[in-house]
């Protein structure tokens, strides 16, 4: 144990004989314990204190700017704790950072941003932003008005000219908009439409500064959680332009490299947020024609090659819903055919990827130049024809067997045509046929299906037939069970039908039908 020369004084509080219960006479001193404080020092305070004492000081209209600010930034250091963020609340420091924004000191009004996205994360603080500062006295409130929070920060992001405080407020706005109930606010207050107008005048130019960057970033993502839980969220984004706008920006965006001003995960974060926006106006009919409109299918088919699965997802979901109009159908065969084929035959993507580009495709496919062209160009891929059409694929082959068609290409057909007649049990594909399929159990039965919708069949096997025996006489062998099919056969011997039959064929007919 250290020893030490000096006399330890002991504290007078031990030092007395207390006699008395009363507190008066138990508290060891009775001074103004808050005398030392100067009313323009920035202090924390202890315990329940610690808040309400910054807070009072906010609330002061004689506070110089400078320590405004520097009671701002204690209280963002602060409530990064999420117990801080409640206390905080309860202290009304919503209402006094409401009434800040407007002040005429920038830094002020910086800080003042930064603490409304601080605790607009928790409900409790988004359900005191319709009042504002309204609760504050005429005193207090000063020439800032009284007023919402919300329609203040999107005069904030309109008129003020300073780049950090764009950047928190857009920051602001992200935070209000991370649950259903900010985003309703959003719609009810108009900080939707300040803030697409804001978007319109500034895009499609890339953004110059770093903090316009975040700003823009912020922005996006407020506006697509807006655009997908609001019950009318998309109200004021569609019909002002903004949509052409969007896509002309993500056609400049770099696609490697990202924007220069910000990182590039920041970059990939801003384009997925892009997307997203694109994917949820795409859920209503006009945000789908005003997509088509600014030719978006082709900019984003060039993000399904993004380095970023996120990306790649929203690119997919995007041209999903734009692929309802026949007008996107026609779009995504011109530009996405290739791309989706080679994301539905990667191994590196999702479930969920893969599961939206089966959807995607089968939307498309609803244009039957769509389904033939993705037959043929997936011809070689019989496992993912059958996930994506099952035993309606064979109405896509029986155009492939045309004798005008290669000769190569004509037999893969068949051999895969023949896969599908052989099927015992079939998957199910879409269960939603276009063209429709009647009866439906023709389903679960391919060889009546393909005497059924596969035009010319039997002549073009034939044909097929006299060069190239190996594709064709597997489909036959599936159809030999059929009557109808052994008629046909039978009638071409005896009545020598076109195609007439050569020798060699005649005797492979004759086998098959002695079976």
């Amino acid at each position: 144990m250290a020893m030490t020369t000096a006399n330890v004084k002991n504290l007078k509080g031990y030092r007395r004989h207390i006699v008395s219960d009363v507190l008066a006479d138990r508290y060891p001193y009775l001074e103004n314990i808050r005398g030392h404080l100067k009313p323009d020092e920035v202090s924390t305070a202890a315990g329940t204190r610690l808040f309400p004492r910054l807070v009072e000081q906010l609330k002061n209209p004689t506070m110089p700017p400078e320590r405004l600010t520097e009671a701002l930034i204690t209280i963002c250091d602060l409530i990064s704790h999420q117990e801080r963020k409640c206390d905080a609340i309860a202290s009304d420091v919503v209402a006094a950072a409401t009434n800040l924004l407007l002040h005429s000191s920038v830094p002020v009004r910086r800080e003042a941003a930064r603490v409304i996205a601080g605790v607009a994360l928790l409900l409790g603080a988004r359900s005191l932003m319709p009042l504002g500062n309204a609760g504050l006295s005429r005193t207090e409130i000063g020439n800032n008005g009284s007023g919402p929070t919300l329609p203040r920060l999107v005069k904030l992001l309109l008129s003020c000219d300073d780049e950090l405080v764009k950047q928190h407020t857009a920051e602001a706005f992200a935070a209000i908009t991370i649950f259903r109930d900010g985003c309703e606010q959003m719609v009810e207050q108009g900080a939707v439409k300040g803030t697409a107008r804001y978007l319109c005048a500034t895009l499609p130019e890339l953004p110059a500064t770093r903090p316009l960057g975040i700003c823009l970033m912020m922005l996006l993502k407020t506006l697509a959680a807006v655009a997908m839980y609001a019950k009318v969220g998309m109200r004021d984004i569609l019909g002002v332009g903004l949509i052409a706008k969007v896509v002309t920006l993500l056609g400049r965006i770099p696609l490697e490299t990202g924007i220069p001003v910000i990182t590039l995960p920041e970059s990939i974060e801003m384009v997925r947020h892009a997307m997203r926006l694109l994917w949820f106006c795409g859920n209503h009919a006009e945000g789908r024609r005003e997509t088509l409109k600014a030719d978006a299918v082709s900019v984003i088919t060039w993000y399904l090659r993004h380095s970023d699965a996120k990306v790649r997802e929203a690119a997919v979901c995007a041209l999903n819903v734009v692929s309802l109009e026949t007008a996107g159908k026609k779009e995504v065969l011109k530009h996405s055919l290739d791309p989706l084929s080679q994301l539905l035959h990667s191994e590196e993507e999702t479930t969920y990827l893969h599961e939206t580009c089966v959807q995607l495709v089968r939307c498309a496919a609803e244009l039957p130049a769509f389904r033939f062209a993705f037959t043929r160009h997936n011809l070689q891929s019989i496992w993912l024809l059958e996930k994506v059409f099952s035993t309606t694929a064979l109405a896509a082959l029986a155009p492939l067997l045309e004798p005008a068609e290669d000769i190569v290409l004509r037999n893969q057909a068949a051999i895969v045509m023949a896969h599908f007649l052989l099927a015992e049990k079939p998957g199910k594909g879409d269960d939603i046929r276009v063209p429709p399929v009647s009866p439906p159990d023709l389903i679960d039965s391919p060889r009546r299906y393909a005497l059924e919708e596969c035009v010319a069949l039997l002549p073009n096997l034939l044909r097929l037939l006299e060069v190239n025996e190996d594709g064709a006489l597997k489909c036959f062998d599936a159809l030999m069970d059929e009557p109808r099919v052994r008629k046909e056969l039978q009638a071409h011997l005896d009545e020598r039908r076109e195609p007439v039959p050569t020798e060699a064929s005649r005797k492979t007919i004759e086998a098959l039908l002695k079976k």
